[in-house]
């Protein structure tokens, strides 16, 4: 057992309290090691476990998960429950847990297919003692949210696109790619029901830009992105005919206009003796009593967790929508909306008290669907914040409660911390602020790139995993990616995201911040601006508003993101510059800046004058294929007779090298029937990392095999480790050597 000991403060004394961490969770990588079965959750290596164990939940737990239809990105919520057994403080390296998601695309029952399995994600936890509770109850669980962007297949909305999905939680040890039957040791699993946004048509699927210029029309002049057909409104009588016999309320499908009248009469009680008089409106009198008297229902919706994306710097909620009708129409109607506010306790003080900050209002679109599964369909929003300005380093956790009021067809008031809705609830989580210096200025981060985290690239401040090779090396899994680095440099185009703290509420564009993205490899002096144009989408309160081209001027470009309320202007994926490599500079280990420009900012080192610039972030490009060579013993083009074994030589070159792999065309041949010496085809088991050469055959005739006479091509292609346009595979290269079989005598 192992002891991890902490200080409580308790009155005016501390109280020194000792906890056990087991030692299945203390050496847990090393017990798999010595024995993959050692917990009975791989019983296929036939191993007899020591300590049979699975899906414990002491330590950590998949609370929920959800989708937002809009974005294609699932969310799921972990609650870390305990102060200890996660390998250190946030001063340390710490440990990580992992969420595999799948969805069931076709619809069988089962996650098979190779498809299903969409990705990882994962988010770094620490061990964070209970210490003091300001503006806080309690000091555990801790909510923790991770993302992940799936490339989803869109249905008309006669259709509806229900699916479920699957994600597993295992703590330290990624759940193995492809395996939806995985069992963790610490973890748990869920299935929930997701829907697919239907397909909307858009300008460009009916018009070519051939057709405009036809019309004498500048391409530019229109938005091919525009949708060309909107969603049918249905009316309260239109809906009181559909909701016939459904058991739905008047005062739920017309909630808009009653709710309305609900809120004048709260201003103005007089009101109720007019609308009674009127003979138009005395038939709803009865519901705007009901409202009156209604206590928050959470019959057709609930609001289940929040947590927070500290990578994205993103508060996430997930709710449940509970049955088939009552949501305004299909899908192919507007529907209704599901709105969720945020708030967050903080301590004043100028005050010297807690108080209750509205952060935003987000929501997400849901409709009737006549055949929801009977425990529902998740769905997820999220908001961006800013917490710079309450960053605390690491020998300090900033913890926050969080509280989240889900609505119906009605925003929650933003001065109403304690408003009841009519339709939904609200919950309360804690959450945990990336540790760092507080920022009350201006002041530029780079968060990521290439979708892999600042601190998940070698060399850079807070990195989670250094590389055994150098600097600029990603480990680990991408933000929202879904993929896993491994020792990986970048390439191609690079996103470059981060965000600008404490940015001012500016809405005209001639006012708005001024920043620019530069690059420098790391044994040069001078930097280079990165100017090259981008596209960002935007999103205003969580509503797409379209997209705006980045242009540099004069280096410069302008920074877009608004966080501050009424209105809440988002930049998608926060794109602060899109990096084209290759550089004239070639591969190797460059550095990345970003500087805000900020008259009479105090001088920094190194730094221009006017300039304030954030971190500097080390990333190592590599744009260069593997070369690869292949040869057959007896010559190119060669006749061999049937049951010929054929010998031949390879090679594969690459400083990156991650793997290769022999095929045989035509492909209608069933499976790969070359067998190579060395073995080892895949990074980190090749015998020489970055060469690789040995021998190959192929016997033409086997027990499984028997290759008709014809012309045939042995391929050997090669990928390298590089994360190219923020994505793996990486480079590749290729080659081949054809012979000819004979026919038999």
């Amino acid at each position: 057992m192992i002891t991890s000991t902490q200080r409580e403060k308790g009155g005016d004394r501390s109280v020194e309290k000792t906890e056990k961490v087991e030692k299945e969770r203390f050496e847990f990588k090393q017990l798999i090691l010595k024995n993959p079965n050692y917990f009975g959750t791989f019983p296929l290596v036939k191993i007899q476990p020591i300590f049979p164990m699975k899906c414990s939940t002491k330590y950590e737990e998949l609370r929920s998960v959800g989708f937002y239809p809009e974005l294609d990105w699932l969310e799921a919520i972990i609650d870390v429950k305990l102060p200890y057994g996660y390998k250190g403080n946030l001063c340390s390296v710490g440990s990580c847990e992992y969420v595999r998601f799948f969805v069931d695309w076709d619809g069988d029952g089962d996650f098979d297919t190779a498809a299903e399995d969409v990705g990882i994600a994962s988010v770094n936890v620490h061990d964070i003692p209970d210490g003091e509770k300001v503006c806080l109850d309690t000091t555990k669980p801790l909510s923790y949210a991770v993302t992940l962007k799936v490339d989803s297949k869109k249905l008309k909305c006669t259709v509806p696109n229900l699916l479920k999905v699957r994600a597993i939680l295992s703590w330290e040890m990624p759940p193995p790619a492809g395996d939806a039957n995985h069992v963790p040791v610490w973890g748990n699993v869920l299935d929930k029901w997701i829907q697919i946004e239907p397909d909307r048509h858009l300008l460009k699927d009916i018009v070519s830009v051939v057709d405009i210029q036809k019309l004498k029309l500048e391409p530019a002049m229109l938005d091919l992105e525009a949708p060309i057909s909107a969603p049918q409104t249905l009316t309260p009588a239109q809906l009181k005919e559909i909701y016939k016999g459904k058991d739905v309320p008047e005062h739920r499908y017309n909630f808009s206009q009653i709710h309305q009248m609900v809120e004048q009469t709260k201003k103005d009680p007089s009101l109720m003796v007019a609308y009674k008089k009127d003979p138009k409106l005395s038939q709803i009198v009865s519901k705007i009593d009901l409202i009156l008297a209604e206590k928050p229902s959470t019959r057709y919706e609930e609001l289940g967790c929040v947590g927070l994306n500290y990578d994205m710097e993103r508060l996430v909620a997930t709710l449940t929508v509970k049955l088939p009708y009552g949501y305004g129409g299909g899908l192919c109607t507007k529907g209704s909306y599901e709105y969720v506010a945020f708030w967050a306790y903080l301590w004043d003080q100028i005050e010297q008290m807690c108080y209750w900050k509205y952060l935003g209002t987000s929501r997400v679109n849901t409709h009737d669907i006549a055949k929801i599964p009977p425990e529902g369909l998740q769905y997820a929003v999220y908001l961006p914040v800013d917490p710079s300005s309450l960053r605390e380093r690491c020998t300090k956790p900033k913890l926050l409660k969080i509280r989240a009021i889900l609505s119906w067809q009605v925003q929650p008031p933003s001065t109403n911390v304690n408003y009841d809705p009519v339709w939904g609830n609200r919950v309360e989580a804690l959450v945990q602020i990336k540790p760092g210096d507080p920022t009350h200025e201006q002041k530029p981060f780079i968060w990521s790139a290439g979708q892999m985290a600042v601190e998940s690239i070698s060399g850079n401040p807070h990195t989670i995993e250094q590389s055994s090779i150098g600097d600029g090396y990603a480990n680990g899994v991408s933000i929202g990616g879904g993929y896993t680095a491994c020792e990986s440099p970048f390439g191609a185009v690079i996103a470059i995201s981060g965000t600008i703290a404490n940015a001012p509420n500016i809405a005209a564009e001639a006012d708005k911040l001024r920043y620019k993205v530069q690059y420098k490899k790391s044994t040069e002096a001078s930097w280079h601006d990165i100017t090259s144009g981008f596209r960002i989408w935007m999103r205003m309160d969580g509503v797409p508003s379209g997209y705006i081209d980045q242009t540099a001027v004069d280096g410069y470009f302008r920074y877009q993101k608004d966080l501050t309320p009424p209105v809440i202007r988002e930049v998608e994926a926060d794109m602060l510059a899109q990096w084209h490599t290759p550089v004239p500079e070639g591969d190797g280990l460059y550095e990345l800046r970003v500087l805000l420009y900020s008259p009479n900012a105090p001088p920094e080192p190194g730094v221009p004058a006017d300039h304030v610039s954030s971190g500097i972030v080390k990333v190592m490009i590599d744009n260069t294929s593997p070369d690869v060579d292949i040869s057959l013993i007896a010559g190119p083009c060669e006749e061999f007779k049937p049951d010929a074994t054929i010998t031949g030589k390879f090679r594969a070159t690459d400083k990156h090298i991650w793997y290769y792999e022999f095929s045989v065309l035509p492909s209608s041949i069933p499976s790969n029937p070359v067998e190579h010496v060395p073995a080892e085809w895949e990074y980190s088991l090749l015998p020489a990392p970055g060469v690789t050469a040995g021998t190959f055959s192929l016997k033409t005739t086997t027990a499984a095999l028997k290759m008709q006479p014809c012309g045939y091509v042995i391929r050997l292609k090669v990928w390298d480790r590089t994360i190219t346009n923020n994505t793996r595979p990486g480079n590749s290269n290729a080659t081949d050597v054809g012979f000819c079989l004979l026919k038999g005598e």
